[in-house]
């Protein structure tokens, strides 16, 4: 094996091993974002975990393909080499599908999900349900937004509360203290920008798997070209 093919062994090997740890990094974000976002999306009636679901899937088959990567590299197993390159191709169409679907459905699932209508809905009933109050507060707490529109919203429902301002839990706000933009206009751009981030990550990410493919590939039929002579260096 040539002192080219013996470099790809070696960075392919390298490769994979930040391959497994941006896998188990994308595994916890996926865990993270979803135990947030579960209640979340359960209040607002709209399906707001597909994208941590699908981070956390995509996390654990990445991690498990980099498993083959590694072990097909070091030990020089065509046959592991091959199905390591396989695999990345297949994750490779899949976050391919995933930044269509970030660009494309998430940044416009106000239109499809009526998120903003479903927030003004229970707005109303801050005082009164203490599970609207409890989405309401982490959206505004989250999004350093206040109200459906603006803080003046909670004039006829009662005293601004504590997540408008970021104080303590259970303080009240003044109308100044608070943050001025609506919870409504939050929720969108932070779609928008979640939508920009999340399919930018996966472009990226397929681009370097790309590079991976084409390097088990060459490893794979070096690996083959050396049995074929019977030596193995």
């Amino acid at each position: 094996m040539g002192c080219g093919i013996g470099l790809i062994k070696y960075l392919l090997f390298i490769f994979n091993f930040i391959f497994a740890v941006c896998g188990l990094g994308i595994l916890s974000l996926g865990v993270v974002i979803h135990l947030r976002v579960v209640n979340l999306s359960e209040q607002l009636d709209t399906n707001l975990t597909f994208p941590s679901i699908t981070l956390i899937v995509v996390g654990s088959i990445i991690f498990v393909i980099s498993f083959f990567g590694c072990c097909g590299a070091i030990r020089e197993s065509h046959c592991m080499t091959i199905t390591f390159a396989s695999f990345l191709l297949f994750i490779l169409l899949v976050q391919v599908a995933v930044a269509v679907y970030a660009f494309v459905v998430v940044k416009n699932i106000e239109k499809q999900g009526n998120i903003t209508e479903n927030y003004r809905t229970l707005f109303p009933s801050y005082y009164a349900k203490p599970e609207n109050r409890e989405v309401v507060d982490l959206v505004q707490s989250t999004l350093q937004c206040c109200g459906i529109d603006s803080p003046m919203d909670f004039d006829k429902l009662g005293p601004i509360p504590w997540s408008c301002c970021n104080k303590p839990e259970g303080d009240t706000c003044s109308a100044n203290e608070s943050a001025q933009e609506g919870c409504v206009q939050a929720i969108k751009d932070a779609l928008n920008t979640a939508g920009t981030i999340l399919g930018s990550i996966a472009i990226a990410v397929a681009g370097v798997e790309l590079i991976g493919i084409i390097f088990a590939l060459c490893l794979a039929n070096s690996i083959r070209n050396s049995e074929r002579r019977g030596y193995r260096v």
